[in-house]
């Protein structure tokens, strides 16, 4: 056992997380009440880049009612070390539920604009998965029905916990 004290102003969940840094044992979220989007720049990443999913979003009723193809890319910002010195998928972020979530989640709501979409993605994953510190939303919608020749109209959005 180590001689190290904790901080006299820590609080009783901060004096636990600290303790249980302090015996290598795997982080929790409450290490991070608080980010800055300038936290984020130092942070470890998860991507997930091109996930296509099938949903109703748009302005126009045809969008709604026969529904299109959205490209999904994300980037979610955690603290990997404990997850990579462990092999502990627990101290990690499971991208593949991630995944599954998203997939849901655009499929069980509706929006009008993409920029809706993206903010409810980025809620939910900042509210289901404690370890996200920030998370990166594009969401891309390649057949956006604008009448002129175009790869793809989207939105990237970033948001922290």
């Amino acid at each position: 056992m180590s001689n190290k004290k904790l901080p006299e102003n820590a609080t009783k969940t901060e004096g636990a997380e600290l303790a249980r840094r302090g015996r290598g044992e795997i982080s929790t979220a409450t290490a991070v009440p608080h980010v800055s989007y300038d936290d984020l720049r130092h942070a470890d990443r998860i991507v997930i880049d091109g996930l296509e999913v099938f949903a109703n979003h748009g302005v126009y009723p045809e969008e709604n009612a026969l529904g299109q193809k959205f490209i999904v890319s994300l980037v979610l910002y955690a603290d990997l070390r404990a997850a990579g010195e462990h092999d502990n998928l627990d101290a990690s972020i499971d991208y593949g539920s991630v995944c599954h979530d998203v997939d849901g989640y655009l499929r069980e709501h509706t929006f009008k604009l993409i920029e809706a979409a993206a903010e409810g993605v980025a809620s939910m994953l900042l509210r289901r998965y404690p370890l996200l510190l920030g998370v990166r939303v594009k969401l891309d919608k390649p057949w956006a029905p604008v009448g002129l020749p175009l790869a793809s109209c989207g939105v990237e959005i970033e948001r922290v916990r």
